[in-house]
């Protein structure tokens, strides 16, 4: 029956409550470093620039006492993949030029230092950025995400659109996917129950196809159902939409918040400025 526990995989929702500085922040002030360190993962392209983004994550999760077993855990399955991707780009001498100093040539296979660094790059940001999300998700809860949400996007309410309802799509996206993974389960116990061969111990890509087409429709259908009473449940209670509403909740930015944004804004000019 462990094969069928797929909520086992799943992060979303998973805070880590440790009370650390790094909970007692607003969640306005978390989005905006998120969103600030999530910029220099992308764009940077200079391995020192990623590095420099990746310890400080790094830093940041040890701030805010998330367990190591949980950091590892999400890093873990990607790194072969990731370590294939940056072999191919070897291979391949993907970001190679005619300037690049040669390190190494075996046959056609020529690897300088540009493919290195470009290979270095791709590796440092994956991991960067899974850490990154990881960090957002075990130090903020599903509401208060919402709330920071809606508090930036408010101004979008000038150009007509609503903030309040992008926010409560994000809800209640986030809020289905424990939800659909349950039903996910449910589906892959009755399927092995009537003699399917379910198993995710076997390999091949044949295999993954045939386990997974029994359970997209039945769990499409479900999705619809489930996303139907959802809406009849709003309608009962006359729900209309944030416009008129009042705010429940009140967030205040502190002194440690604002000290925490301009550090990240910091950080952000000086590493576009050294990259």
């Amino acid at each position: 029956m462990e094969d069928f526990r797929l909520i086992q995989y799943l992060t979303t929702g998973q805070v880590i409550p440790t009370e650390s500085p790094i909970h007692r922040l607003d969640p306005r002030t978390r989005l905006l470093g998120f969103v600030g360190m999530l910029v220099i993962f992308v764009t940077g392209h200079s391995l020192p620039t990623v590095t420099a983004a990746l310890l400080v994550t790094v830093g940041v999760l040890l701030l805010a006492r998330v367990p190591a077993c949980y950091a590892v855990r999400g890093v873990a399955s990607l790194i072969p993949w990731v370590l294939i991707i940056a072999v191919l780009q070897l291979v391949f001498r993907i970001g190679d030029g005619p300037e690049c100093v040669e390190i190494l040539r075996f046959g056609p296979l020529r690897i300088t230092w540009c493919t290195l660094e470009f290979a270095g790059v791709t590796l440092v940001r994956v991991l960067g950025l899974m850490l990154l999300m990881g960090l957002l998700i075990w130090t903020s809860s599903i509401t208060g995400l919402v709330h920071g949400i809606e508090t930036l996007a408010r101004p979008l309410d000038r150009v007509g659109l609503p903030a309040h309802g992008l926010a409560l799509v994000g809800a209640i996206a986030l809020r289905f996917v424990p939800t659909m993974a349950m039903e996910a389960d449910r589906l892959l116990k009755a399927q092995a129950a009537r003699g399917g061969d379910l198993r995710q111990g076997k390999s091949g890509i044949v295999h993954r196809i045939r386990r997974v087409l029994p359970l997209l429709v039945p769990l499409f259908a479900l999705a619809l159902r489930r996303a139907e009473r959802l809406a009849e449940a709003m309608d009962s209670r006359a729900y209309a939409g944030g416009r008129g509403r009042g705010q429940y909740v009140l967030l205040q930015m502190k002194r440690t918040d604002w000290l925490s944004l301009c550090l990240v804004a910091l950080f952000v000019v000086g590493a576009f400025a050294w990259g």
